[in-house]
């Protein structure tokens, strides 16, 4: 493992040396296979509209946070943690692609409320404020040693909206399982006054950085060209894979 600074963003963990040429790797192994380890709805309606083929492998439950650990380096951490537990049983050649969403608010890392209560309490928190939203990606290729890892990065700053409107949200059952308690394609949309950075990444995957980080890990196809989240999809496309609201960019 190369050394780092606790709250450096790791990138392209094997180096040159460690890619095999894609020309010289065994007809019959899978190369071009992607294997998306994640759960999460929002990460595969991302990869979809990007145009990318990938098979779901559901990753174990996600890890606590790492105690002593900043934030930055948490995301990647605990994504290359369900990378390697789900690419362990992958053939080989198989690209497997994790992510972990952070949502840091004024009093740090906020998780995944769980219960009404908790929720709540985190919307207080984040009301007419500014915070960050990190997701780590990581690239494994199964039974070898290459690997990427890095870090998406942006800021939401949120509505001074009303105590009723956190009850309303609340009430809907959105925010439990969501990090920071809130979606910002969904109903959580309404809360969100403004985004620096790519919405892609407060849904839950920095889409150019995973197609990079495939790319660096080996990826021998072409991949295709990275575009923006579309913010205003036609109404009629609605849940379960919830339209992204137009939050403004800032």
């Amino acid at each position: 493992m190369n050394t780092a600074h606790p709250c450096q963003t790791v990138r392209g963990r094997a180096g040159k040396g460690a890619f095999r040429d894609p020309n010289s790797i065994a007809h019959g192994e899978l190369m071009a296979r992607i294997v998306l380890a994640s759960s999460s709805p929002r990460r595969r309606e991302l990869l979809t509209r990007a145009g990318i083929r990938f098979t779901v492998v559901d990753p174990p439950e996600d890890a606590p946070l790492p105690p002593g650990i900043c934030a930055d380096l948490a995301a990647q951490l605990i994504a290359r943690q369900k990378a390697v537990t789900v690419a362990a049983s992958q053939p080989p050649g198989s690209f497997v692609l994790s992510a972990d969403t952070i949502v840091v608010g004024p009093s740090g890392a906020l998780g995944k409320p769980g219960t009404p209560e908790r929720a709540q309490s985190m919307l207080v928190e984040l009301r007419g404020r500014r915070h960050t939203v990190l997701t780590g990606i990581c690239v494994i290729v199964a039974q070898s040693d290459r690997e990427a890892l890095g870090l998406g990065r942006s800021a939401v700053t949120m509505h001074d909206y009303s105590d009723e409107a956190i009850h309303t949200y609340v009430n809907s059952g959105e925010p439990l399982d969501r990090a920071g308690g809130y979606a910002i394609q969904g109903g959580g949309g309404d809360l969100v006054e403004a985004v620096s950075g790519r919405i892609d990444t407060v849904v839950g995957l920095d889409v150019p950085l995973a197609l990079r980080l495939l790319a660096e890990a080996g990826y021998p196809d072409p991949l295709p060209a990275a575009t923006d989240v579309p913010l205003a999809p036609p109404r009629a496309a609605r849940r379960p894979l919830a339209p992204l609201r137009a939050a403004q960019r800032a």
